[in-house]
């Protein structure tokens, strides 16, 4: 038992500094050895450091304590192997372990010091929530390079990318979107005049900007993905950033920036896009698999965020640096000294505020990252009513805010005459259906809240018109590919004057590059909706666009199981109910997070036995009034994991078939054949993981179902990678999904 015999020699070290120096007694000291011993216990698999039931043993204390007694190891060939550990130091680094550990705890308190709890109201909690978030990093380190030596261990099989191999791909990159902008015409509009004088105004920051969080508030058409990738890249050829690393709260807008980002870097090979766990989430927390060198590939299959530009969902984000599974934990420690740009940032769910808050501080400040946080409708995370805020700003003072335009630019941006359909009173989908029919000559984007309010809609155009070539019903049951393949066409009609009709839910509403003359937006958060304008007239190609907002009633548009935009959705109808036709969108933004961050109860996530996630992660109040204290640190850090979910989700990802997937999945079919675990071609490790890269475009999220397995491609060692292929009959190459698989409710 290595991990608890780990941990007993490094509490063992403590106790004999301790005894000659009396400043390592401190409870500092203590916290700092406990988050070591606890990094070494459960490196293999998390536990909650609390003991919340005496059956099982939690304690980091009480495990070295139990498997001494049950003899587990024998501490005498422990103590002759660290003499090997010892000797090691002392030859490579001219230091004693006792010295290392010296060392380790000035950088603690160095970390402590960088979050700045002087500032905080409450800095008891975040003391034990920045602890937590170090603990998840020596993890994050320790896990990797414990799956790495693992499969190395005989023969070497994955070599690392190198400095060099990294620098030039930096300055390839660099050098792309320094020539995309190169190309740019002078701008004769005056919507392009001002996105030029945005660009300049970045070109004075974007090498001099040191670590911290910053607000990249534009409004919808200003060009904040391009502006963020150029920003990016300055950082890292310049300030020696590892890696840019691009979130997008849905899939939607993912799919769009990641084709944008692609087709400016030209270089697949080190770009991830990764939205879904292509492979199944299984643990490699074992101790039976330390030698397992077939478990480590396996593992190590399941995406790490070591390439040099990622792009991946809120979703996949919120894991990251929440949940505790292995593949998760990996992932955190990339999070180290990068670019991480947040866009549509007020799509976080309100009840995640407070841990995530937080945990950017931490990554901004002791993992030396640079954060930019993007929206059209930035909401204020240091507002007076959050109880733990953001740490705005850099390190060394810079303004938060990358740009500020003034009120003559902001205006260009005012493309859009907003009403309220029938005055704001609950309305029908056939007032939608009458009104654009009314007047059919005009491109109309039409965005509702429920897939099925969606359909119903869709099928009342489509069984009235009798061409419905320029009709376009978007929905999740397409592979984010084939979504894209969609939006393309409907774009080139939009350039070519052609009249189209839109159905969609609010995948549409951010990041999708699409200019509509006419827009009809259903009752959401504010937020929403003014991302939603943001597609209409984006280019100022009319004098004005035309945006209708719609309250729909209950019946048309069921939000029952939609709380939180049922919720954003009634705080809108209030501010809206003042509305007096002069729709200044700064002033109604800042009523609606007023109204919105009034509520304290909704900052924090709540989990079972109305306990929070943020105490579970920090102070953990249960145990402390248990009375079984002993130990510094109680975070309960399996627990917290377990319940943490960004959006319940049940669903599993599926590789489909479509386009350029047909090829890709023969191909991976062929090298697991040949890969046949551990006694097969172990070279093929790499190329499965390639490929799985590859496929991420082609994949769909489905939840559970009665028949689920029957619509499965079966190939001998798929289920033991745990991925999962649809039957080529069961996708469409025009709805996506068919309606014979029966697969139902797909995540955006």
């Amino acid at each position: 038992n290595h991990s608890t015999a780990g941990a007993k020699y490094l509490y063992q070290i403590y106790c004999d500094i301790g005894n000659k120096n009396e400043d390592f007694k401190s409870p500092i000291c203590q916290s700092y050895t406990e988050i070591l011993m606890y990094a070494i216990e459960a490196h293999h698999g998390v536990f909650d450091i609390g003991t919340y039931n005496k059956q099982v043993i939690n304690n980091i204390y009480q495990k070295i304590e139990y498997y001494t007694l049950n003899r587990k190891y024998r501490y005498d060939l422990v103590k002759d192997y660290a003499s090997n550990i010892e000797e090691y130091c002392n030859e490579n680094y001219k230091l004693s372990l006792k010295e290392i550990f010296k060392k380790g705890f000035e950088e603690y308190i160095n970390i402590i010091n960088k979050v700045e709890l002087k500032k905080s109201n409450n800095s008891d909690i975040d003391f034990y929530y920045y602890n937590h978030c170090i603990i998840r990093l020596i993890l994050s380190i320790l896990k990797n390079e414990d799956i790495y030596d693992t499969i190395n261990a005989y023969e070497k099989i994955i070599n690392k990318r190198t400095n060099d191999e990294s620098k030039d791909v930096i300055e390839y990159f660099y050098q792309q979107i320094e020539a995309d902008y190169g190309s740019y015409p002078p701008p004769t509009s005056d919507i392009n005049k001002v996105r030029a004088c945005i660009v300049d105004v970045i070109r004075t920051r974007y090498d001099t900007d040191s670590n911290g969080i910053y607000k990249l508030d534009l409004p919808t058409g200003a060009g904040k993905t391009k502006l963020s990738l150029l920003y990016s890249l300055h950082q890292m050829k310049n300030n020696n950033k590892n890696k840019m690393i691009y979130i997008a709260p849905f899939l939607s807008i993912l799919e769009q920036n990641a084709y944008e980002y692609r087709k400016t870097l030209a270089n697949d090979k080190y770009i991830l896009e990764h939205h879904s766990n292509v492979v199944d989430n299984t643990t490699f927390d074992n101790e039976d698999y330390d030698d397992d060198n077939e478990a480590a590939m396996k593992e190590y299959i399941k995406e790490s965020w070591d390439q040099i530009v990622i792009l991946s969902t809120m979703v996949q984000f919120s894991n990251t640096i929440f949940k505790s599974r292995s593949a998760n934990l990996r992932r955190f420690y990339n999070l180290s000294n990068s670019v991480i740009i947040l866009d549509e940032v007020q799509s976080l769910p309100d009840e995640m505020t407070h841990i995530f808050n937080l945990m950017l501080n931490f990554v901004s400040k002791v993992m030396n990252s640079v954060i930019i946080l993007c929206s059209a409708t930035q909401p204020s995370l240091d507002h007076e009513s959050i109880s733990h805020k953001i740490l705005y700003g850099g390190s060394n003072h810079e303004d938060y805010n990358l740009i500020q335009l003034d009120d003559r630019q902001k205006q260009i941006f005012n493309r859009v005459e907003v009403s309220l359909v029938n005055n704001g009173k609950e309305s029908k989908l056939t007032d939608i259906y009458k009104s654009v029919l009314n007047d059919k000559q005009k491109s109309t984007l039409i965005i509702l809240n429920t897939k099925k309010s969606v359909m119903n809609l869709y099928e009342m155009f489509e069984e009235t018109m009798d061409d419905t070539s320029n009709l376009y019903y978007l929905t999740t049951n397409m592979c984010p590919k084939h979504r894209l393949d969609f939006i393309n066409e409907i774009k080139d009609k939009l350039n070519n004057d052609i009249d189209v009709i839109v159905i969609s839910t609010s995948l549409i509403e951010a990041g999708v590059n699409l200019d509509f003359r006419r827009l009809y937006r259903s009752y959401a958060g504010f937020d929403s909706i003014i991302q939603a304008m943001g597609r209409c007239n984006r280019e100022g190609k009319y004098d004005k666009g035309e945006a209708y907002l719609v309250n729909l009633d209950k019946d048309d548009e069921r939000l029952g199981n939609l709380k939180s935009i049922e919720n954003k959705k009634n705080i809108t109808k209030k501010v809206l109910d003042n509305y007096g036709g002069n729709f200044d969108i700064e002033e109604l933004n800042k009523r609606y997070y007023a109204k919105l961050f009034s509520n304290l109860d909704d900052l924090d996530k709540k989990v079972a036995d109305n306990k929070t996630l943020l105490d579970l992660l920090s102070f953990n109040k249960e145990i402390r009034q248990s009375g079984d204290m002993e130990r510094i640190n109680a975070q309960a850090l399996k627990e917290a994991s377990d319940q943490f979910n960004l959006i319940e989700d049940s669903s599993e990802s599926v590789i489909v078939y479509y386009s350029e997937s047909f090829a890709l999945i023969e191909e991976l079919i062929a090298a697991i054949e040949e890969f046949r675990g551990y006694d097969g071609n172990k070279e093929k490790i790499n190329e499965i993981k390639i490929l799985l890269n590859k496929l991420q475009p082609y994949t769909i999220s489905i939840y559970n179902s009665n028949d689920f397995e029957d619509k499965l491609v079966k190939v001998d060692g798929l289920d033991a990678f745990g991925i999962k292929i649809l039957n080529e009959s069961n996708y469409d190459e025009k709805v996506g999904l068919t309606e014979e698989s029966n697969l139902e409710s797909f995540m955006i």
